[in-house]
């Protein structure tokens, strides 16, 4: 709802474009470069003044560039995913930047730098106020109604943020906000759901941490059988009986020379593509170590029957820093970070459905109004005046 949809969709295919060029300018010019530094070892002067060596250099710079581009752009969108998934949740439509700053972790200019740069390119529906307690951020959406699935019961916003029906006691309230003329609930589902770990878990992140191990332990293979090639080639190289029997091989060698620049160039290149690994491998096992602390944060919050948890239990077990960095990279789902009351918590078991009824979840199809009742369910939706 906050965010530039087309515009980030475009934005995606222009850094995989950037992504992909970069890597290919980036790669062809130390190619270049290190052909002509092994092919002219010593003679620095003729490598400098090389007809190809400008091009190799401007080549493997601009690609550079294009690398970072890409990648300043990607965390970017990132921040606006995790924005945007923060101001679905808020029924206030005042978020101070105080607040913001114990979601996120970053000082409250940090914040407020982020979302001016953001507004502009990436995200939309909110504007910058202040009031005697400061600055923040004024979201266009409105709060139309919050209720309890179970009785029916309409509840207040504070009330609601209990995670708990004042009429009923059970945990089954939801919260309908309208934005544009577009409607979505905001479900609380503590009580159906959430006594398995991976309720709280992004699909398929069994299938990403398996293929992560498989990617680790092929490059950390191919870093080893490099590693030997490397320790083989330098014995090779001062090797007089190697290079003699080579040379009286009767392959096309004219001299130890051209036999020692050839082992040389073996292992430059062999040393490059260890230095293209090791970083792939380190990224890797990062992400590992984040989905392995997502996994245990998943069944701490599956063992909670609340719907909401005090961050005592994840400073007793981790730290709130990695909690962070699992949200926002898209491990953990159907829960944040809140501050109610002054009080940061994790608010579990929360979930957007847009364009579904927040009864049964049933899609919202056809020409719908203000009277718009559900086909399966047969309860009526508040406000629904958005097309399917």
């Amino acid at each position: 709802m906050y965010l530039k949809t087309k515009w980030i969709s475009f934005l995606k295919v222009k850094n995989a474009l950037l992504l992909l060029t970069g890597l290919f300018l980036v790669f062809t010019g130390i190619a270049d470069i290190i052909s002509l530094i092994v092919y002219y070892w010593g003679d620095w002067d003729t490598v400098i003044h090389a007809r190809s060596t400008p091009e190799a250099v401007c080549g493997f710079f601009v690609g550079i560039v294009m690398l970072m581009i890409r990648t300043a752009s990607k965390n970017e969108i990132s921040k606006a995913n995790f924005y945007s998934s923060y101001f679905e949740s808020d029924l206030y439509g005042k978020i101070y930047y105080n607040e913001l700053s114990e979601i996120t972790g970053f000082d409250p200019r940090t914040v407020k730098s982020n979302l001016h740069f953001l507004r502009i390119f990436y995200m939309k529906r909110f504007s910058f106020s202040a009031d005697d307690s400061g600055e923040y951020i004024e979201l266009f959406s409105k709060t139309v109604v919050c209720s309890c699935k179970n009785c029916g019961a309409v509840i207040d916003k504070k009330i609601y943020f209990t995670g708990i029906c004042p009429y009923c006691k059970t945990s089954d309230v939801f919260a309908t906000v309208l934005t544009d003329n577009k409607v979505y609930n905001i479900l609380g589902d503590a009580q159906s759901s959430k006594s398995q770990a991976v309720y709280y878990l992004r699909k398929n992140i069994f299938i990403k941490r398996a293929l992560m191990t498989a990617a680790v332990g092929f490059s950390a293979l191919i870093v080893f059988i490099l590693i030997m090639v490397i320790i083989d080639s330098a014995g090779n190289y001062n090797d007089q009986q190697y290079l003699k029997d080579l040379l009286l091989s009767g392959k096309s060698y004219s001299s130890y020379e051209l036999i020692k620049k050839q082992i040389l160039d073996g292992i430059v290149w062999d040393t490059f593509f260890i230095m293209i690994f090791l970083p792939l491998i380190f990224i890797s096992v990062k992400k590992l170590i984040l989905i392995d602390k997502s996994q245990h944060y998943a069944e701490l919050f599956a063992e909670s029957h609340s719907p909401f948890l005090d961050l005592s239990v994840i400073k007793n077990s981790g730290s709130v820093k990695t909690l962070r960095r699992c949200l926002q990279s898209g491990y953990l789902r159907n829960c944040t970070l809140e501050k109610h009351d002054n009080i940061l918590t994790i608010s579990l078991a929360k979930k957007i459905v847009k364009d579904s009824c927040p009864y049964c979840g049933a899609p919202v199809t056809g020409a719908v109004n203000e009277n718009y009742f559900c086909g399966f369910c047969g309860n009526r939706i508040l406000r629904v005046i958005d097309k399917k």
